[in-house]
């Protein structure tokens, strides 16, 4: 086996046809973090003439000279066996020292284990892959149950039925009723163009001042727009107004109805507490509806649309991926959330795709867990739990690896205090 350094072109064509590939292994992410210092790498293995695996690698150059390299998701080869493995560690050791780096840091797309909804009746499917890594040298950070790797290291998603029908069907009676709910209440879904970017990002930073996620400049996520569109859709959920007021009116009419036949057994029966506090809460109930109705007025008086919830989807490889999503605290009674993953879900199936991956989670499932509700609402979807192998270290010098570490942890904890100081 020998190792080059090959184009894009070259290296999509095997990457994209690979079960491990992944947006974070498409030469268009490392154009995108050249905003942030990496340049990318794009490396070909080779039997004889014959190409038979790949890699995409990120180098950040520290500032004393020697660069910390990245492998987003890992390597895309043939096959993953210990002889593999043990030919590409010793080539990719030797490019390392060349081209001055004292690390390179993997987190292999590739399957630990799987568990049903609620994190239940665990079946391992790699374990030796891990073990097999870590005699080649490879420093394992361990099973981490939230976000303390690069990347997340627990998924969750569903393997989608033959028909969109069918897997709608599968999903908890809850998270029909909710689905079926939102789309009543005048809550629709269109794609979003580059020229709404600002919108997008304004949504997501909604979420992540609730959640304490990073978010970036509108101009990066306009130049992954444009490095990746053809992988790309991006969704906008909207109130319909004229539909939502609609929705009440009939809403109304449904309740009214409802208390007339009340009114008619009042008068015809016996008066029990059953229908007197069965009164009771359909007057409450039309009370607030009134009240939700001439919220309904001055809204549609506002705007004909009135923009509540963003999502960024990818669609690459066998699945489609909701990659990050955020909705307006203002309006969240309106679950758009519903609105855009049953739309991402029907996009999956015009994109012919076998899967759709809700993305990160915490391995966590505590309800008390801050990360809890990431998947609170995705849990209704009945989803499979994939917890992936992890993150790796392979270190070629090790005292500057621990210099390295150390000046991370003080970043780390320096961070936290100015964040606290805010």
């Amino acid at each position: 086996m020998n190792l080059k350094v090959i184009d894009a072109n070259t290296y999509l064509e095997y990457a994209l046809k690979h079960p491990y590939i992944s947006i974070y292994a498409l030469p268009a992410w490392g154009d995108l973090k050249k905003t942030n210092g990496w340049k990318t790498h794009l490396l070909g293995f080779f039997d004889q003439d014959t190409l038979i695996g790949v890699t995409s690698m990120l180098e950040k150059v520290t500032p004393i000279k020697k660069s910390l390299f990245y492998a987003p998701r890992g390597f895309l080869f043939n096959n993953y066996d210990y002889d593999t493995l043990k030919e590409v560690t010793t080539l990719l050791k030797k490019y390392l020292k060349e081209h001055h780096g004292f690390m390179l840091k993997v987190d292999p797309n590739i399957i630990y284990a799987k568990y049903d909804n609620n994190k239940e009746n665990k079946v391992i499917i790699n374990a030796k892959i891990i073990d097999d890594l870590k005699s080649l040298g490879y420093r394992h950070l361990g099973f981490t149950q939230n976000f303390e790797t690069m990347q997340p290291r627990f998924l969750c998603g569903i393997k989608l039925k033959d028909t969109y029908e069918e897997t709608l069907a599968s999903f908890s009676k809850s998270t029909r009723k909710n689905i079926e709910k939102t789309l009543k209440m005048g809550v629709k879904t269109r794609y979003a163009t580059l020229e709404e970017m600002d919108l997008f990002v304004s949504l997501l930073e909604e979420t992540s001042k609730l959640k304490n996620f990073v978010i970036r400049p509108v101009s990066y996520y306009e130049k992954m727009y444009l490095l990746m569109k053809d992988y790309l859709k991006l969704y906008i959920s909207y109130i319909d107004t004229e539909e939502y007021f609609k929705y009440l009116e009939q809403e109304k009419s449904n309740t009214l109805k409802e208390l007339s036949n009340i009114e008619k057994q009042m008068n015809s029966f016996h008066v029990g507490n059953k229908l007197k506090t069965k009164k009771e809460q359909i007057d409450s109930k039309l009370i607030k509806i009134d009240k939700l109705i001439k919220e309904a007025i001055e809204l549609k008086k506002t705007s004909k649309q009135i923009n509540i919830g963003a999502l960024m989807s990818v669609f690459i490889g066998k699945e489609g991926i909701t990659f990050m999503s955020g909705t307006s605290s203002t309006y969240k009674s309106f679950n758009p959330k519903y609105a855009f993953y049953n739309a991402h879900i029907r996009d999956c199936f015009k994109e012919r795709k076998e899967y759709c991956n809700f993305y990160g989670i915490s391995g966590d499932m505590n309800i008390n867990n801050p990360y809890y509700s990431i998947y609170e609402i995705k849990k209704g979807f009945n989803p499979e739990i994939l917890e992936l192998i992890g993150e790796f270290d392979l270190i070629t010098n090790k005292f500057i690896y621990i210099v390295y570490k150390i000046a991370l942890k003080f970043y780390k904890v320096l961070k936290k205090v100015k964040s606290m100081i805010k």
